[in-house]
């Protein structure tokens, strides 16, 4: 009987300091997490809001001269409102820090392709220190979502 008690008393406070040494790879390990789902988020909200404003575009583009199609700058505002917020009138943008100069129209013949570049950040911090040893790690990267369809 005293083997048991000398044994749980050597034990005792073992789990708590466990648990603290674990504790900082959990969090880092729930943080990197949440990032990496953000980031797919973000990335899906923007191939569809590309994808939708395509479209708009396809069927609001009109063909001039020579079969060569010809972006008015109210179809063009109205698709860059389209990306940014969802729909053609201003509300709450769908993708922070996503400005119009992020947004390309590119007319080859019939065709017409939409270029985004959204330059992706992460929430918790936007550097990784790399503690005196170079310089700082960004951690921020583009996110490009492209897409070409036909004038209709």
């Amino acid at each position: 009987m005293t083997f048991i008690h000398t044994s749980y008393t050597k034990q005792r406070g073992l789990a708590t300091i466990e648990f603290t040494l674990t504790l900082p790879f959990l969090l880092l390990l729930i943080c990197a997490s949440a990032e990496l789902g953000r980031l797919m988020f973000q990335y899906n909200a923007l191939n569809k809001t590309v994808r939708d404003a395509s479209r708009y575009l396809s069927a609001n583009a009109k063909p001039g001269s020579n079969d060569v199609v010809i972006i008015k700058d109210s179809v063009a505002a109205e698709v860059k409102s389209l990306i940014r917020y969802g729909q053609s009138t201003s509300s709450t943008s769908l993708l922070p820090n996503l400005q119009d100069d992020d947004i390309s129209f590119i007319v080859s013949g019939e065709f017409i392709t939409i270029t985004v570049t959204y330059d992706w950040q992460p929430i918790f911090s936007k550097t990784l220190s790399s503690f005196g040893l170079g310089s700082d790690i960004d951690l921020s990267f583009p996110l490009i979502s492209t897409y070409t369809m036909r004038a209709l």
